[in-house]
């Protein structure tokens, strides 16, 4: 359970930015119109070319931070597949309930936005 502790607060420094290109990828996918199942094989590269910049980044900038979490036992390599493979698994989940459900633009984005602010104001009150 300390380990999940702290596997999320890593991800929680990163979370909006993967969640932004989340929700690019399903926004363009509810534009895409007919040509919807076609163009998921480019947001799936799109996804994981931005989440490497993005943990490239994170590793980069948290560097002094990262020793807390050696110290405590978990290394940068179970940080990033734990956080990688979580992040993958919502964009999947999005990306099929947007393909199967259908869930017009609007609606699905309002959705999705009340999430967002929800994780800000949560951040911020930290």
């Amino acid at each position: 359970m300390h380990r999940i502790k702290l596997i999320t607060r890593f991800y929680g420094g990163i979370f909006l930015a993967n969640f932004l290109v989340t929700l690019s990828c399903v926004y363009l996918l509810t534009m895409a119109g007919k040509n919807d199942r076609a163009i998921v094989a480019v947001f799936f590269w799109y996804k994981l070319i931005s989440m490497a910049m993005i943990f490239y980044t994170a590793i980069y900038n948290k560097k002094h931070e990262l020793y807390y979490y050696q110290n405590l036992g978990i290394t940068k390599l179970r940080l990033i597949i734990t956080t990688s493979v979580f992040d993958f698994f919502i964009w999947l989940i999005f990306i099929v309930l947007q393909l199967m459900l259908g869930i017009p633009g609007p609606i699905f984005n309002c959705i999705l936005w009340g999430v967002l602010l929800v994780h800000v104001y949560a951040y911020y009150k930290r």
